[in-house]
């Protein structure tokens, strides 16, 4: 199955972070640091770290197997990390931990994948990993009264995949603070490999829905 919460930092932005000038708790900010915070987002030249422990569920629907039709639901509690820069009026949005493999950003050679966020509207980005995997992530960005919300929509063309994935934070112009993180994924064509076709039959079909929400979360900036 596709990593459906894998994104990174485009270009030499990727480069590592050094210290750790801030950190926060899980609470948004008071409404007195909101109405102090800048009219305009600048990190300063920055970065924030942003985690969420996430519940995720997960529904995978089978068919065409040698039992028929099956659906089968999990459960489970992961912990996303996401690196967010700022070059201008742009994020940029990376996993901390560098890929595997050659990355491709627009057809350019880059040293991770990356989404990068458009202010009020969307900026596209098509990603290919040496080993083939594509998609495609259009993200945006808002920042209101001190709080930042990043939405991105994914398209992996492989497994006919969407995914829609929303960050929302608050920052004073010193320290972040986690509000929430959601993620809904729809595969209408997973890919089965061999053990999948093992084990449910060789014309098994595949697709599945991941949901995931944020039970906490923090914030720091680097």
């Amino acid at each position: 199955m596709a990593n459906y919460f894998f994104v990174g930092l485009v270009g030499a932005l990727s480069s590592a972070l050094l210290g750790c000038q801030s950190s926060s708790t899980d609470e948004a900010l008071s409404p007195q640091a909101t109405r102090t915070a800048p009219a305009a987002l600048d990190f300063e030249g920055k970065a924030l770290f942003f985690t969420a422990n996430t519940r995720v569920e997960q529904t995978d629907y089978y068919s065409g197997t040698n039992k028929g039709s099956l659906t089968e639901k999990s459960n489970r509690t992961v912990r996303q990390a996401v690196l967010i820069r700022q070059n201008g009026d742009r994020l940029f949005v990376a996993e901390p931990d560098v890929p595997a493999g050659v990355v491709f950003a627009n057809g350019q050679s880059v040293r991770t994948a990356g989404s990068i966020s458009g202010k009020g509207s969307a900026v596209c980005t098509k990603l290919e990993i040496e080993e083939g995997y594509k998609r495609d992530i259009c993200s945006r960005y808002t920042y209101r009264n001190g709080v930042v919300e990043i939405t991105e929509d994914e398209k992996d063309p492989a497994e006919r995949r969407t995914t829609k994935r929303t960050y929302k934070f608050s920052y004073d112009g010193k320290n972040c603070k986690f509000i929430s993180y959601t993620s809904n994924s729809n595969a209408r064509d997973a890919y089965c490999d061999g053990p999948c076709l093992g084990f449910y039959g060789p014309k098994t079909k595949w697709r599945y829905t991941i949901k995931s929400n944020a039970a906490s979360g923090s914030c720091s900036v680097r």
